[in-house]
């Protein structure tokens, strides 16, 4: 036991360091003074708008295949109340996984090839130049990467552990947070196609579908286990209650920040949350017909959203674009259009997943609209950036 422990970390260690250090040199290790010139960057080869779409479109059909294949994990641990290891590990959900990140990856890769061919060509020889004029092609290859290489971490974990007590196990946060990272990723492809006219549209539409597939994938291992019969119900159950609109209402305040971001309009946010919610719907449809069993209602934020577009649109009109001003409205609108829905859900629909859970009563209010505000406050600044990355990869050199 020890010994399995032991390698375990030791894998999961080599493999989360190699890649950090990896991408810390592609994107932040300095270069020398004879790369950094504007002369030696202008020889850089970039991605063609059609190279750029092109990976978009099939970086989101992994994102696809990766969320279908967890609903299908998910199913699958309800049906048979196990979770297969050694010879075992590799049933047919986790095969879908596991092909998912190896399509994102030899995606990503095909591209790499595409751009490294013609800056050898143009004399450009050092990695970092091309990662840092297409970042999101090489996060890509680091993300995809890690998601093939998490598979005997994994495996170790099941072997030491057999059946998960919890989502929350290391190796399924990690390699939640590298699968949602990826149409993250294809959003910042898809703005380099540079798309212009009646199709802008469409392209806009995407994005929200790419980052509403993120909010599942994170919320399948954040969040699942209030929203189905589980086999351990007392790990939930001893958890305050408040967690649970916490961590809903962080990743999808989270995902509709980068949204107004990335596809600016008037009703951004409203629109990514009826998608998101179409999605989840579709995902409750695909495992009642699966197991027999439905996920019960998940905490819908589109409230939150409504509200966040309408006080953004009055800021925009009266000129804040930032400052913590703009983060302590936005962040105080959505908790006000969530918190309510939340709490009437978890006393209404969420409770009968457990027989032991209480209802979500005044203190749990309290803390609950505390502590998102606080985090939401925090994290604008932080997704803002982040937005203006993905609208301008060029900002990065």
């Amino acid at each position: 036991m020890e010994s399995l422990f032991l390698q375990g970390l030791v894998f999961s260690a080599l493999v989360i360091g190699g890649l950090a250090t990896v991408g810390w040199w592609l994107f932040m290790s300095p270069l020398a003074r004879s790369l950094s010139t504007a002369a030696a960057r202008n020889h850089v080869v970039v991605a063609s708008p059609q190279l750029s779409f092109r990976l978009a479109i099939l970086i989101g059909i992994s994102s696809l295949l990766i969320c279908a294949g967890s609903y299908w994990d998910l199913s699958e641990h309800v049906i048979t109340g196990t979770v297969p290891g050694g010879e075992d590990f590799l049933w047919p959900p986790h095969i879908m996984i596991y092909a998912s990140f190896l399509l994102a990856f030899l995606v990503a890769l095909s591209g790499t090839v595409a751009l490294a061919i013609p800056n050898l060509k143009s004399g450009v020889r050092d990695p970092r130049l091309w990662a840092r004029h297409n970042p999101y092609v090489a996060a890509t290859v680091l993300l995809a990467g890690y998601g093939l290489l998490s598979i005997p971490s994994d495996a170790i974990w099941h072997e030491l552990y057999g059946l998960d007590l919890t989502p929350w196990s290391p190796p399924h946060i990690f390699l939640a947070v590298a699968a949602a990272s990826l149409p993250v990723a294809a959003v910042g492809l898809m703005g380099r196609a540079q798309i212009r006219g009646r199709l802008a549209k469409w392209t806009d539409f995407l994005k929200l579908i790419y980052l509403a597939l993120g909010i599942n994938l994170l919320l399948i291992i954040a969040v699942i286990e209030w929203e189905v019969v589980v086999n351990h119900i007392e790990l939930v159950a001893n958890r305050p209650v408040w967690v649970f609109p916490l961590i809903t209402g962080a990743i999808s305040f989270a995902a509709l920040v980068l949204a107004r971001r990335v596809a600016p309009g008037p009703w951004t946010a409203t629109v990514m949350a009826l998608i998101y919610l179409g999605i989840r719907v579709g995902a409750m449809v695909l495992v009642l017909q699966i197991t027999g069993v439905r996920p019960k209602l998940t905490l819908i934020f589109l409230l939150g959203a409504l509200l966040l577009d309408m006080v953004c649109q009055r800021m925009d009109r009266r000129g804040i674009h930032g400052g913590w001003r703009r983060a302590l409205v936005a962040g105080g609108a959505f908790t006000v259009g969530f918190i309510p829905i939340a709490r009437g859900t978890i006393n209404v629909h969420l409770r009968h997943v457990m027989e032991v859970l209480t209802y979500f009563d005044f203190t749990d209010t309290v803390m609950a609209t505390l502590a998102l505000f606080l985090l939401t406050v925090a994290l604008y600044p932080v997704l803002a950036r982040l937005g203006d990355w993905l609208e301008d990869a060029k900002k990065m050199v």
